[in-house]
């Protein structure tokens, strides 16, 4: 067994993303990421006003994990950073991933962080124990969950649809939008920013500029703008949103983005009828299932996605490591 002094651990370079994405593929099979997906986070990051570094762990030569620490862009909070850390099965339980994580510490302790947040899967019991090992405390908690589209029974909603058109409103797609509204992107912005305020975050929500938005949202090069369904009013007012996004390396299925509903507009059934069309969907584009995560504590959208049939899966767990100690310490004269 190599000892940590042995490990090499160094920054991420260009020509690392496909071993990186390899460790990604063997300890995640279900969650695959292309190299397409990953250049495009990596060219939109906003380097001016989001930190990011990534390291990687050899053996030999060769790739066996690697690690990000980066700010949150959605719940930016200066001096909180998240941890992602990945090594391969095989070379697990060799110090590969405590030699990572060391670095990764080391630098949100030269930033002044006051804490970092790390995630992993209830069922992976080493990646759970890892982190509690290390000092991490649970903060949250989200549900997967898999609709099988294939053999979806739509008589149990029969009139769900019916229901919203009575109402005046009508469910289309932005693409569909685009065509006929060149203030179809702004007014999918402004509802996607409205109903992104009320997701569960431990921190809270922050609002992206429309530009940072377009390039992640809607030029995401696995973004599907003919399954970005909304629902609009008599009046052109945009009440409610339901996405999905296709994973470029595995067709079998879709990740369901976010699905919201103005505040003022709930309770008249546009968030089913909007999940609806997502099923349609994605029996159209032949798809096995549809994935997503919830909140346990968002019952409103939890109660659809079981009406409708969603299976739950070993829920993901945000879990948060407190430095302010060890960062008062070296501040103290």
């Amino acid at each position: 067994m190599k000892s940590p002094t042995e490990i090499a651990v160094r920054q991420f370079t260009p020509a690392d993303y496909e071993a990186a994405i390899a460790v990604n593929r063997a300890s995640y099979p279900d969650y695959t990421e292309s190299l397409e997906e990953w250049r495009h986070w990596d060219d939109t990051w906003e380097h001016k006003k989001y930190f990011k570094a990534r390291l990687v762990a050899e053996d030999g030569g060769r790739i066996v994990g690697w690690g990000q620490i980066n700010h949150t862009p959605w719940a930016f909070v200066a001096d909180k950073y998240r941890i992602d850390l990945t090594v391969l099965p095989e070379s697990r339980r060799r110090g590969f991933g405590s030699a990572i994580h060391d670095q990764l510490l080391a630098i949100a302790d030269g930033r002044g962080a006051r804490a970092v947040q790390a995630a992993a899967k209830e069922s992976l019991a080493d990646g759970v124990a890892f982190l509690e090992h290390r000092g991490y405390r649970e903060r949250k908690r989200d549900w997967e969950s898999r609709l099988f589209v294939r053999d979806f029974d739509f008589s149990r909603f029969a009139g769900a649809e019916e229901r919203v058109a009575k109402q005046g409103i009508r469910i289309t797609t932005l693409a569909e939008e685009r065509q006929r509204d060149p203030e179809a992107l702004r007014k999918a912005y402004e509802l996607d920013t409205d109903c992104s305020q009320d997701v569960p975050s431990i921190d809270p929500h922050t609002t992206a500029p429309y530009e940072e938005w377009l390039a992640h949202t809607i030029e995401a090069p696995n973004a599907l703008p003919d399954a970005w369904f909304i629902a609009i009013d008599s009046d052109g007012r945009y009440l409610g949103l339901s996405d999905l996004f296709s994973s470029l390396d595995d067709p079998t299925f879709l990740w369901q983005g976010l699905t919201g509903v103005r505040r003022e507009a709930r309770g008249r059934g546009i968030a089913m009828a909007l999940k609806l069309r997502t099923v349609r969907y994605g029996i159209a584009r032949g798809v096995e299932h549809i994935k997503t995560w919830n909140d346990v504590n968002n019952q409103p959208m939890l109660a659809i996605n079981v009406a409708m049939g969603f299976v739950r899966q070993p829920a993901w767990v945000t879990y948060e490591k407190d430095l302010s100690a060890s960062s008062q310490s070296r501040r103290a004269p």
